[in-house]
């Protein structure tokens, strides 16, 4: 073989290797990468094993990145569960699956799904920096709801948008750093300033922007996008009273229902946190979510009665 030889192939045809595993003396697994590579460079082979008998990492050759990025599996022999072990030899050696191609697919499979898991993973930063940038008012109000439930107190939104607003990420996310272990029963002190309790209105400190839309050609203004909504679904549904059942089964969501009679019918996996408010005749809304998924509603509720989204109602919601 060219540049060297390997110490096993598994051959799936008659002629061309489909499996390299290369063995190294114990603890010594690492150290044969680049030599693995290089035989299954030279010969096509999709599918390389090495293994110091104890560790066995299984990769695809084809692949991009370097030798970490290719690496679909990794075991060890001692630590891992019997039926895990027995599953991948299965999948990427059994002599059938093999010869088949079988198994050559699903290491192909694998390394894709690991390259968007990475993609994916390299992308939290950017969306948590978003997130805490301009925070979404479920956002704040779920951290609000927390926070009232931890300490009896409610923060106002202001203190809330300053704690999001100073986040800042410390550590990468593909290295991450543990965080230290916290008492539990410590809190440090806030400022009175910046709490109010849970029945006082603060509407003055709420952070939130100013919603301007247009309905059925008249402009308004509102004080949050949650009102927004409210008020564009309520001058819907009161030219449309008859559409209701169409504009709630429209609105629905993949967990929520959105638009119904009850809290409890809204968010029917998650009642502690219902919030609704009314929009019409005892139609309620839920209004714990994102700019985006108003929007949606809204789309929704316009294709259920004929409306144009963008002629009838023209609203543009931050972060939509």
């Amino acid at each position: 073989m060219p540049g060297g030889r390997v110490d096993f192939a598994l051959f799936g045809g008659v002629r061309q290797p489909s499996v390299f595993i290369e063995v190294k003396g114990v603890g010594r697994a690492g150290s044969g990468d680049k030599q693995l590579f290089e035989y299954a460079f030279h010969q096509g082979v999709p599918i390389c094993v090495l293994t110091d008998g104890r560790e066995w990492s299984f990769y695809y050759p084809p692949g991009e990145g370097d030798y970490s990025q290719r690496r679909v599996q990794k075991l060890h022999l001692v630590e891992r569960d019997e039926n895990q072990l027995e599953e991948t030899f299965r999948r990427y050696l059994q002599r059938e699956r093999v010869r088949t191609g079988e198994a050559r697919d699903a290491v192909d499979l694998d390394f894709r799904d690991l390259r968007s898991r990475r993609e994916a993973q390299r992308s939290i930063p950017q969306a948590w920096q978003s997130l805490v940038g301009e925070p979404e008012e479920l956002l704040v109000e779920l951290l609000q709801d927390q926070t009232e439930a931890i300490s009896g107190v409610r923060p106002s939104s202001t203190a809330v948008l300053a704690f999001l607003q100073s986040l800042s990420l410390t550590s990468s996310v593909e290295q991450p750093v543990a965080p230290k272990a916290v008492e539990a029963s410590v809190r440090p002190s806030v400022p009175a300033n910046l709490v109010m309790s849970s029945n006082t209105n603060n509407s003055s400190n709420s952070g939130s922007r100013e919603v301007t839309f247009e309905l059925f050609g008249e402009t308004r203004t509102t004080n949050t996008a949650k009102s927004a909504l409210v008020e564009i679904l309520g001058e819907i549904a009161k030219r449309y009273p008859d559409r209701m059942l169409d504009i709630a089964h429209g609105a629905r969501g993949k967990s929520r229902n959105h638009i119904a009679r009850s809290p409890e019918e809204i968010y029917p996996k998650r009642p502690d946190l219902a919030r609704a408010e009314e929009i019409f005749d005892g139609w309620l809304i839920g209004t714990n979510i994102a700019n985006r998924e108003k929007l949606r509603i809204i789309q929704a509720a316009c294709n259920a009665v004929g409306l144009t989204l963008g002629k009838d109602v023209v609203i543009d919601f931050p972060n939509a």
